[in-house]
């Protein structure tokens, strides 16, 4: 391994022990910034978040990585396979999507304090393990001239997200409007007829975000 795939290795293990210690915190209720437990859950529901799904989604793509990489095929190449390069974009994808949305739209609409969304296990979720993702696959993770037709594969986790979310909120409406007990994100809070705004304002969004780190992945990974 080359400096650049030992730098990388570092930091997808880095990924997998955030991942794991911030999931397994999050599932048994151990919180060691206080008792914040804003869109968390100590037990398996905490799997109804994107946060939680995306999160380890990262986190088991990383360990893909590092078991590919100790493989002497791994060892051989210096570029990214195609599917491991598809499964590393649309879980950066996915986190980078999480971190955004809870900066930028849950945190500011937050019933206690902007921060509350990065205490605990959150503070890994929300911020940490997206940063981590993030460096990793623009600086460090190589691809052979990733074609911009691979960007829609970063869409794909929210897009099964949303398969399961949506109906979810359907199904539980109360007096026509939405429950928080089930729309937790409050995308929907001026309506239900706005479904058909945010749902492909998010889609949109979030090839937006895999668009960017396809590019620059490219940039900074191109041969010169």
């Amino acid at each position: 391994m080359n400096t650049k795939q030992k730098t990388a290795f570092c930091l997808n293990l880095l990924i997998f022990v955030s991942v794991a210690f911030s999931t397994t915190a999050m599932l048994t209720g151990f919180n060691f910034m206080g008792g914040s437990g804003v869109l968390s859950a100590s037990n398996w529901l905490a799997f109804r978040y994107f946060t939680v799904d995306s999160n380890v989604l990262a986190g088991l793509v990383s360990l893909f990585y590092i078991i590919y990489m100790l493989t002497p095929a791994g060892k051989k190449s210096e570029r990214l396979p195609k599917a491991m390069y598809i499964l590393k974009l649309a879980a950066t994808t996915g986190v980078t999507l999480t971190m955004m949305v809870t900066v930028f739209f849950l945190a500011p609409r937050s019933a206690t304090t902007y921060w509350d969304l990065f205490m605990n296990s959150n503070l890994f979720m929300h911020l940490l393990t997206p940063l981590f993702c993030i460096i990793t696959f623009v600086f460090f993770e190589a691809a052979d001239k990733p074609s911009f037709a691979l960007s829609p594969a970063g869409v794909i986790p929210m897009v099964l997200y949303a398969s399961f979310y949506i109906p979810n909120i359907f199904l539980h409406l109360e007096n026509g409007k939405t429950s928080y007990n089930y729309d937790w994100y409050g995308f929907l809070f001026a309506g239900v007829n706005t479904v058909w705004i945010v749902v492909p304002l998010i889609l949109l969004l979030t090839w937006v975000f895999a668009i960017c780190l396809w590019g620059f992945n490219r940039l900074c990974n191109s041969k010169r």
